[in-house]
């Protein structure tokens, strides 16, 4: 008898620790628990200036979340939390002010954390009505990624890149009405990539400012952009407007614009490989004073030309010359001259441009939110 008890304890400590190690769990069926991220469709490398620097990563490697509403989208975002982290947008998300009501930090207005990607599940997601901030006074953020996205309505900026932020990588989104621009790159924001994005129905104000000032010459170290195979379709201005930085315009696609890349305050631009179709000014470095520097081939800055012109003006390129490195109020960039006369140098990082006559279809087939399917299974 005592035997017999002594079995049946044993056999109890047995299943015990059976349920403990998980041996008596639910078959699965053999499927994996764990899900992965695909992306599918015309999914491209980044290349351009968010290449450079501490290179833009987002929140690769961190944790999965997945948002449906304001209040998600805010808690997986915030700037307070650097963690990295990718967020997984499904469906819509709006802002109401009654959300102001149940804490005041839930504004119209977000401010991203660093090391944060933001993906369009699906075939896209949106967010309408809210202002994304990537940067703070004294806060810069940095290593972003915001892929897949349709935004709308903002009450200012679709996003803001400010205030030292730096790697930020904006691909296949689509931008519509917007109080201000849709994506504006100001006060020292650096080494940003705008590509495969399609802006229309943008608003009055138009799509993308790079420098805000005339007095922020300390501006000129920073805002290194690069716009690339984007869709700007009957913008109204700021395409973009440009001060100070380096900014790399390539196979972009212009239709029924007034006024193309436009650059003041010694910017550098080097703009190539585009297609403008019915713009007035295609680009110019003299529209506004003080003159900014538009050149249209790296190879040949003097005679060269590698842009494509249907029923569009005359484009207005400037060479720098040393005359033109001060205003005589701002700014005076003679002593540097270097920097600005070696055009060979603007651009630090290998791109392969392709002909620009192919632009048009290839453009409107590839650019926009939901030409890339995000999966999460």
């Amino acid at each position: 008898m005592r035997s017999l008890k002594r079995y049946l304890i044993l056999i109890l400590i047995f299943l015990f620790i059976l349920v403990i190690a998980g041996c008596g769990a639910p078959s699965t069926g053999g499927q994996p628990t764990t899900k992965k991220i695909t992306i599918e469709g015309y999914d491209e490398p980044m290349i351009g200036f968010a290449t450079i620097g501490q290179r833009t990563t987002g929140g690769a490697g961190g944790e999965v979340v997945v948002v449906h509403d304001y209040f998600e989208f805010f808690d997986a975002v915030y700037h307070a939390d650097d963690t990295p982290r990718v967020v997984l947008v499904d469906g819509t998300i709006t802002y109401t002010p009654s959300y102001y009501l149940i804490d005041p930090k839930y504004l119209n207005t977000i401010n991203i954390a660093s090391n944060k990607t933001i993906l369009g599940l699906g075939d896209g997601a949106t967010i309408s009505g809210i202002s994304i901030r990537i940067g703070r006074q004294g806060d810069p953020e940095k290593n972003i990624v915001i892929r897949n996205i349709t935004f709308e309505n903002a009450p200012d900026d679709n996003i803001s890149i400010w205030w030292g932020s730096s790697n930020i990588w904006i691909d296949h989104c689509t931008f519509k009405s917007a109080v201000d621009s849709n994506v504006d790159i100001t006060r020292q924001g650096n080494y940003v990539t705008l590509s495969w994005n399609r802006f229309e129905n943008v608003g009055a104000k138009g799509v993308s400012i790079v420098g805000s000032d005339d007095k922020l010459s300390d501006d000129a170290d920073y805002l290194r952009v690069t716009y690339h195979h984007n869709f700007f379709n009957g913008t109204a201005g700021r395409n973009p407007r440009m001060r100070y930085g380096i900014v790399h315009i390539f196979n972009n696609y212009y239709t029924d614009v007034q006024l193309g890349p436009n650059g003041t305050c010694a910017v550098r631009a080097l703009v190539e490989y585009n297609y403008f179709e019915r713009v007035q000014i295609p680009a110019s470095g003299t529209y506004n004073s003080p003159p900014g520097f538009i050149v249209f081939s790296k190879e040949d800055p003097e005679n060269g030309d590698t842009n494509i012109y249907i029923e569009s003006g005359t484009p207005q390129k400037n060479l720098p010359t040393l005359d033109q490195l001060t205003d005589g109020i701002n700014y005076d960039f003679r002593d540097r001259a270097d920097e600005w006369l070696n055009i060979s140098n603007w651009i630090p990082y290998n791109y392969s441009p392709e002909d620009p006559i192919n632009l048009p279809s290839v453009i409107l087939e590839k650019a926009g939110a939901g030409k890339i399917i995000v999966k999460y299974e």
